[in-house]
C-alpha cells in the first residue's frame, strides 16, 4: 500500500461533554479503537488549539528527531515506550520520543538538558 493513499481516521476530541460513561465518550473511543485496529494510529483534532500551534509543534518536533542518534539514546525511561524508542528492526522507519512528567516544570527542563547539553532556548 503506498502511504500517499493511506487516509488515516480523524477522531474529534473537542466536545465539551467527552467524560467516561457518556454517550459521545463510546462513540469517540469506539473510533478510537478502530483506527488502532486498521492503522495501528489516528490523528486527533481538537478545534480549541489554534493551527499556528499545531504547526509550530510539528516543526519543532522535527527538530527532535533530527538529532544525533547518541543524542536522542539519551533520553531514557522505566515506562514502557516513553523515553527514546527507535533504532527497531522490524520497523526501521519508527521514532518516537516522550518526556516523562511533562507537565512538570523542572522534568521538561531535564529533558531538554538531556537533548540539548549545550541548551535550546526557543524548546525551553
Amino acid at each position: 500500500m503506498n502511504s500517499d493513499n493511506i487516509n488515516l481516521s480523524k477522531i474529534d476530541f473537542s466536545h465539551e461533554d467527552l467524560k467516561p460513561d457518556t454517550l459521545i465518550w463510546n462513540q469517540v473511543k469506539s473510533q478510537v479503537h478502530k483506527a488502532l485496529v486498521v492503522y495501528g494510529c489516528f490523528e486527533a483534532f481538537f478545534n480549541k488549539i489554534p493551527i499556528h500551534l499545531k504547526k509550530f509543534i510539528f516543526e519543532f518536533s522535527q527538530e527532535i528527531f533530527d538529532l544525533p542518534l547518541e543524542a536522542k539514546l539519551k533520553n531514557i525511561s522505566t515506562k514502557p515506550f516513553h523515553g527514546y524508542v527507535g533504532q527497531y528492526h522490524p520497523i526501521p522507519l519508527f521514532e518516537s520520543t516522550g518526556i516523562d512528567d511533562s507537565n512538570i516544570p523542572h522534568k521538561a527542563e531535564k529533558f531538554t538538558q538531556i537533548l540539548w547539553p549545550q541548551g535550546n532556548p526557543s524548546f525551553w
